[in-house]
């Protein structure tokens, strides 16, 4: 979103905004991690959490229900609207081809190769997703246009996301490379962690440029994204890792969809999902999470079968490419959110 996009014309009814201040808020999880973490290893030795908690976050069952593929259901629900559908129908339906074929070349072609590209191309796409988000919005709060420095920051931050995420499940799904005498994991700690040198670096020459003290905070936080899940990792908190950018990330994007959906549906509602359940008179900032986190739940505990699988990661890519630009201006969706700094 550019700084031009956050002044589009809103509908009359809309009356919900997006403060931008609990949207930075969200980014004291990366304190309070670090608070847990070095507590738990320096005072309890692992005793009270590492002992605990799984070394792999998709071990723990909560984990699977509430993080991940339900803000990927909320934002299809803000599809099911038949000027939305009419809209992007046409900019959707190849993609979602493309993507199905992907979902169902990772599961169904020759093995391991087939899942193992299917793994990095899951795993790049999704930290480009996750942090081109975040990064987007630290654009908009800081109210300016994309520089140079602007974009090498970003591309940076990605890269080194996921050099830390092929740490946390690279060895499960790829097994112990080696390059030489070089082990790959890590090669791709130092690495990440000069890049991390260089974010903080590129995030000095950015902070003057911001228009807006809120948007110097947000750039810092995402700079203390990438550098706290580095740090995690190395002591030993995989389960952190991924906490850390999930909680921000699908909170984030729920504040987003729920101010949608209050605004889109606030006189009468449009969506027909949400026809379905005008009867329970709930407002969206109950219904879409009850709605999201059903249809994830149902759709997660029938995973055994294949083609649940490539289902859900045809509808996870296809979030993926959608949400690169709905909420750009001339999309509908766009007309129905809008920030305070």
């Amino acid at each position: 979103m550019s700084a031009r996009e956050q002044t589009l014309p809103l509908p009359q009814q809309t009356v919900h905004v997006i403060d931008c201040r609990w949207l930075l808020a969200l980014y004291l999880v990366i304190p309070l991690s670090l608070l847990v973490v070095f507590t738990d290893a320096w005072l309890f030795e692992g005793r009270m959490v590492y002992q605990r908690i799984p070394t792999q976050p998709e071990d723990w069952p909560f984990w699977t229900v509430i993080f991940g593929l339900p803000h990927i259901i909320a934002s299809l629900i803000t599809m099911a609207d038949r000027e939305y559908l009419n809209h992007y129908r046409r900019s959707l339906l190849w993609p979602m081809l493309v993507f199905a074929g992907i979902a169902s070349a990772g599961y169904l072609g020759p093995q391991p190769v087939s899942y193992n590209l299917l793994f990095v191309f899951l795993g790049f796409y999704t930290i480009y997703h996750v942090l081109a988000q975040q990064l987007g919005l630290t654009l908009m709060m800081m109210g300016v246009p994309p520089c140079r420095s602007y974009r090498l920051w970003k591309w940076l931050s990605i890269i080194a996301g996921m050099a830390i995420y092929m740490n946390v499940y690279g060895e499960r799904f790829l097994g112990n490379i080696w390059l030489g005498d070089i082990n790959l994991y890590t090669l791709l700690t130092y690495s990440a962690a000069l890049i991390g040198a260089a974010l903080v670096v590129l995030a000095i020459r950015l902070t003057p440029r911001s228009r807006h003290r809120i948007g110097v905070w947000y750039l810092w936080g995402n700079v203390a994204l990438i550098l706290s899940t580095l740090l995690i990792q190395e002591v030993g908190y995989a389960l952190f890792v991924i906490l850390i950018p999930r909680i921000i990330h699908d909170v984030t994007a729920y504040m987003v969809y729920v101010t949608h959906d209050r605004n889109r549906n606030g006189e009468a509602p449009v969506n027909g999902l949400y026809q379905l359940a005008s009867f329970t008179r709930l407002s969206p900032v109950i219904l879409l999470p009850l709605m999201s986190v059903g249809i994830a739940y149902l759709l997660t505990s029938c995973q055994h079968y294949v083609l649940v699988s490539i289902l859900v990661l045809t509808v996870s890519f296809l979030h993926y490419y959608f949400e690169g630009f709905i909420w750009r201006g001339g999309n509908p969706h766009r007309r129905y959110v809008t920030f305070r700094r």
